[in-house]
């Protein structure tokens, strides 16, 4: 169903909010689960319950998978192409080759009219964007993403990484003004050098703080949507379950397994569950935090799999 940019508090109403008779009812949203253990004696989550804030990516083409050069990027000062070389999610990242001839080469993209208004009059609502940049080697050179009007003049310039092999992220923040407007995203040098550098995973946010959240498109998760066009539309990541309710899996070897703490052998607070049972729990179960398994046999790495039921309202953050 298409979505519209909402106030960032009104994220529950998203989805029908549960009455008081909806509300008693044992879950809400299913979660299927698939864990092998990755190392024998070392407990591991089948599932943790997250804090991630739900938000609304509205960069289209974020993690630069469409066209090359990515549609929808304007170069400036540089050569710009989608690459395979890094990527941070997806397949491809973009690539940016400086001119070397003054800072702020690189590339830009345009978000739609944006007025304070259209989201929320009782309140100051702030643009967030965030990118992520590394050059896949150690240079030095930097790099930063920057917030400026239509016509290019900055309005700010967001925190300056100094490029490695590493991703790390930049991010920036602008206060929305009454009037509508739109904006340039840049992504571009700090300083005049000469470095090829990628980036990856454009966030552009409506929140009512400063600091980005997770990046979201609709390709990076369960609880994660394309508006429209995979990599063409803008996207949102929907709240998780903020309480487990009830379980039915499988397991293909012995295992422990703990609710709401990690599992052990010997504490006496972990099930025992023989190999190839079908297995399950029922509400009024209420975990807030996390499953975890942990293998029986020496060596052993089980693998347990199946659904994760539970409620995704009614928590605040």
């Amino acid at each position: 169903m298409p979505f519209k940019i909402e106030n960032p508090g009104d994220y529950d109403a998203w989805e029908i909010a549960p009455s008081t008779r909806i509300n008693t009812s044992i879950w809400t949203r299913a979660n299927p689960v698939d864990v092998t253990l990755a190392t024998a004696g070392t407990a591991e989550d089948l599932i943790a319950i997250s804090d991630e804030k739900p938000t609304i990516n509205m960069a289209t083409n974020p993690s630069f998978e469409t066209a090359d050069p990515p549609t929808g990027y304007t170069l400036v000062g540089s050569t710009l192409a989608r690459s395979a070389t890094v990527a941070r999610s997806g397949t491809y990242s973009m690539s940016i080759v400086p001119n070397n001839v003054a800072a702020g080469e690189g590339g830009y993209w345009t978000t739609t009219d944006l007025a304070q208004g259209n989201v929320d009059r009782n309140q100051q609502i702030v643009m967030v964007a965030s990118v992520y940049l590394q050059d896949n080697a150690a240079s030095g050179s930097t790099a930063r993403v920057v917030i400026a009007d239509s016509s290019g003049v900055t309005l700010t310039n967001g925190t300056t990484v100094t490029l490695s092999a590493a991703w790390q992220r930049s991010s920036a923040f602008y206060p929305l003004s009454a009037a509508a407007a739109s904006y340039r995203i840049y992504i571009v040098t700090a300083l005049q050098h000469g470095t090829t550098f990628y980036t990856d995973d454009l966030q552009v946010e409506l929140l009512n703080q400063s600091t980005p959240t997770a990046y979201c498109d609709g390709a990076t998760g369960l609880y994660n949507e394309w508006r429209t066009t995979a990599h063409a539309s803008i996207s949102r990541r929907k709240r998780g379950l903020v309480a487990i309710r009830g379980y039915t899996l499988h397991c293909t070897r012995d295992i422990w397994i703990a609710e709401g703490r990690t599992a052990h052998a010997t504490d006496g607070g972990s099930r025992y569950v023989r190999a190839g049972t079908d297995f399950w729990e029922d509400w009024p179960l209420d975990v807030q935090d996390n499953i975890s398994i942990l293998n029986v046999q020496t060596g052993e790495q089980p693998r347990v799999y199946g659904v994760v039921r539970g409620v995704h309202q009614m928590k605040h953050q």
